[in-house]
């Protein structure tokens, strides 16, 4: 074993970062995308300091949903929701796929099922890999598996800042 980690490491050309390896492609892939992320992240929080997060027109499907005074602030599609602790007796799985939209006082998946998770049941929202962790009281908690979760990230503080003024 070790004559072929040697005979390898003999084959390989000084400064070969083993760009061919199909493991190594995806985790710079993962930096990258992380990188963008983050950067529209800081932008948004830039913006959102200077002035208020506007309001997005609410499509068919949420429109239904919204309270009076209720606005929606941002959208992901296609976002898995794992939620930390399913409802007991639940034959449905603990995962669901839908629409994420953000508005002034909750967060509202709309999918084959609609979940609706009030600003002052989470406690916090943190970024963890490529998704986000709602933890709430009682042992509750849900994650987002979700396109640019930075960026979300802030969004969600912005909200939420928003609803308790």
């Amino acid at each position: 074993m070790e004559r072929l980690r040697r005979q390898a490491a003999q084959s390989r050309a000084a400064g070969d970062t083993g760009a061919d390896n199909p493991a190594i492609r995806d985790a710079a892939e993962i930096v990258s995308r992380a990188a963008v992320d983050e950067a529209a992240a800081d932008r948004a929080r830039d913006e959102y300091l200077a002035r208020a997060m506007p309001s997005l027109a609410p499509d068919g499907r949420i429109a239904p949903l919204l309270g009076p005074d209720e606005h929606v602030l941002a959208v992901r599609r296609s976002v898995v929701l794992d939620r930390r602790r399913p409802p007991p007796r639940s034959s449905s799985s603990a995962s669901l796929v839908g629409d994420l939209y953000v508005t002034s006082k909750r967060f509202v998946l709309v999918g084959r099922l609609t979940v609706a998770i009030d600003f002052d049941e989470v406690e916090d929202a943190v970024v963890t890999g490529e998704r986000i962790l709602l933890i709430m009281g009682n042992g509750k908690g849900a994650a987002l598996d979700v396109a640019r979760p930075r960026q979300l990230r802030v969004e969600i503080a912005t909200a939420r800042a928003f609803a308790r003024s």
